[in-house]
């Protein structure tokens, strides 16, 4: 039991700071996202671009064949993208005071905390297996997950740009 407080300890003092940042982040979007409030567009793509960035970050600088991992990332988008198209079907939008507001949902700080500990999880793996960026099999799974998981994002944001789009249409 030692053994495995001490790795845990370990993982959370060697875990950068900016990371807690963009966790307290996450908490604090998606606990506003699980109350009625105004859709902002804007605010819908700052998560995904994050997730896209710090993804991308890692595949250029460490692994051993950055452009095989893009392809798998690029492709993995839209199985992600389909399946949060699919959960976000049923998402409801209303217009108050002549602004768009979406229903509060829990899917969406449900997808963020997923695409953050998917993240970290594969972080923290390679950080203590650092042999594993330079095995062909790991960078195809990391690209694949790593990029499924910000598609989770996008049927979220074209549910949002769909509904602005029938409010300002019917006007």
């Amino acid at each position: 039991m030692a053994n495995i407080l001490e790795i845990i300890f370990q993982i959370i003092h060697n875990t950068p700071f900016w990371v807690w940042v963009v966790l307290i982040i996450l908490v604090k979007r998606g606990t506003a996202l699980m109350h009625d409030g105004p859709s902002s567009l804007g605010k819908s793509v700052i998560m995904p671009l994050i997730f896209i960035v710090w993804g991308l970050n890692t595949v250029v600088t460490k692994f051993a064949d950055p452009d095989v991992i893009l392809g798998f990332y690029i492709v993995s988008l839209l199985p992600g993208f389909l399946l949060s198209y699919l959960l976000y079907m049923n998402r409801k939008f209303y217009v108050e005071n002549g602004q768009l507001v979406q229903a509060g949902s829990k899917l969406p700080i449900t997808i963020m905390l997923s695409n953050f500990f998917v993240k970290y999880f594969l972080n923290v793996l390679t950080a203590m297996h650092p042999a594993l960026y330079n095995q062909m099999q790991f960078n195809i799974f990391y690209g694949i997950i790593s990029e499924f998981t910000v598609g989770l994002f996008f049927g979220g944001i074209y549910k949002t740009l769909t509904a602005q789009k029938q409010m300002f249409t019917t006007k």
